[in-house]
């Protein structure tokens, strides 16, 4: 399994169980969020709201995070572990941890340009 970090829609509901993030977390976020193209010129404070409305969540392997043409509401930060990224059918490269994905339907209010799934297990 591989954790990853989502965007939530209600900030009340950013801790789930044990899936409180820790400061280490916090700070991939936001290192991801730095390194992120479309992400990268939001502010300070724009970044701090991003980071707290965060949680931890974990993916199988093969599981699909994203779906491509499907409606999107989250951002994901990759903690740990590999996603694949594939678009119409064909695969296109892979996510490593401290990568954001998924901010382009939230950005531009679109369905979601490719889907992204788990690739290596963690025990």
């Amino acid at each position: 399994m591989k954790r990853i970090s989502s965007e939530l829609k209600c900030a009340h509901s950013k801790s789930i169980g044990d899936n409180t993030i820790t400061y280490r977390s916090k700070q991939l976020i936001k290192d991801a969020i730095s390194d992120n193209d479309f992400l990268k010129h939001l502010d300070c404070v724009q970044i701090r709201e991003l980071v707290e409305s965060m949680y931890s969540r974990e993916v199988s392997y093969g599981e699909y995070v994203i779906r491509e043409n499907m409606p999107g509401n989250h951002l994901y930060v990759s903690a740990e572990g590999e996603f694949e990224i594939e678009v119409g059918g064909k695969i296109l490269g892979k996510l490593s941890a401290g990568k954001a994905f998924g901010e382009l339907a939230i950005l531009y209010n679109c369905r979601r340009t490719a889907s992204i799934r788990g690739l290596c297990a963690y025990l």
